[in-house]
């Protein structure tokens, strides 16, 4: 696993590419071949989740992508067909969007290819109780090497590392597959001789949920200044005997992440299940952080207390400071 992760000796890194967007779209698709695939959940996690690694040698995409950026994907077959996946109709012939998961050198060091995170979607209808099968994520999940995948984008220009990202400190927190971009952001600060500070604080439901455990692992053991936390909400309990969240572990680590976080070169990433924000922006406002600011007319216990449905939140969203506080919830 290492091999992926740290380049190879002697090899010469190429500078980040320019921003560029939507490369391929709808009607033009790239058929981006698979080269390989791994799971990255426990074999007996109820959530099976893979790390999918497409060859785009002969795209406009080869070495141009940036890391915080999305791929759109089309699914294929059966994924696409109106019996099948009656539940999903509005969905046939869409793109659905999924973060890329490897540094803008790919996984094979030279920007030939790209690599996604993806969780396969599976639940019942609640009238029937058949299985439903989420169209894209299932389509991914099923694909083997050798196999086409019609891809579009990149898309984003809003989650990405800053042009002079060895000058930055990173507190990045993560849920689900959420992940994914941090895995291509941490290979990419510590193999141009980062120095600075990062914590990954991510949280899944059980432990056998971690996704890339073994590579982040690999790089808490290698370099000092890189912090390495889970938030396993439904083994561990916090100390007032709830769930522990990430939030929780952000509170649990506060002594050195307040003093980081009031750096203004410290950056901060939120990235995952919309709705993961509702506890972390209570946090910051306990902590005093210049990162978000109390909307006119609210107290710190009005937020502290705010149901998530609470209309509130949109202005406690407009809030943040978005050059310094930079998220992407689903």
């Amino acid at each position: 696993m290492s091999r992926s992760l740290s380049r190879p000796e002697g090899f010469q890194l190429s500078p980040a590419p320019e921003i560029v967007v939507n490369l391929y779209n709808k009607k033009n698709t790239f058929a981006a071949r698979v080269v390989d695939k791994y799971r990255i959940s426990h074999a007996s996690s109820p959530n099976h989740c893979w790390h999918v690694i497409l060859d785009i040698t002969d795209s406009e995409m080869a070495g141009k992508y940036r890391i915080g950026q999305s791929l759109g994907v089309f699914p294929d077959g059966r994924f696409n067909n109106h019996e099948f996946n009656y539940v999903h109709q509005s969905l046939t012939n869409q793109v659905r969007l999924y973060s890329i998961a490897s540094a803008y050198w790919g996984d094979d060091w030279h920007g030939n290819t790209v690599s996604l995170c993806v969780k396969r979607e599976l639940g019942e209808d609640a009238e029937t109780g058949k299985l439903v099968m989420g169209s894209t994520s299932n389509f991914i999940c099923d694909v083997q090497p050798g196999d086409l995948i019609n891809v579009t984008g990149p898309v984003g220009k809003s989650f990405l590392l800053p042009e002079n990202p060895l000058d930055y400190h990173y507190v990045l927190v993560a849920t689900g597959t959420g992940i994914a971009p941090y895995r291509g952001m941490i290979i990419e600060l510590f193999n141009q001789g980062f120095e600075g500070e990062i914590w990954l604080i991510f949280g899944v439901p059980y432990s056998t949920d971690i996704m890339y455990d073994d590579a982040f692992t690999y790089f808490a053991e290698k370099y000092p200044n890189f912090h390495y936390h889970t938030a396993i909400s439904r083994e561990n309990r916090n100390a007032k005997g709830e769930r522990f969240y990430v939030q929780d572990a952000l509170e649990e680590n506060q002594e050195k992440l307040v003093p980081l976080l009031e750096k203004p070169n410290c950056l901060m990433y939120l990235c995952g299940l919309k709705g993961m924000e509702y506890g972390v922006y209570p946090w910051l406002y306990r902590i005093k952080s210049n990162l978000v600011s109390l909307p006119e007319d609210m107290t710190f216990d009005q937020v502290d207390k705010l149901p998530r449905d609470a209309r509130e939140w949109i202005r406690i969203e407009r809030s943040r400071d978005k050059t310094r506080l930079l998220k992407e919830t689903y």
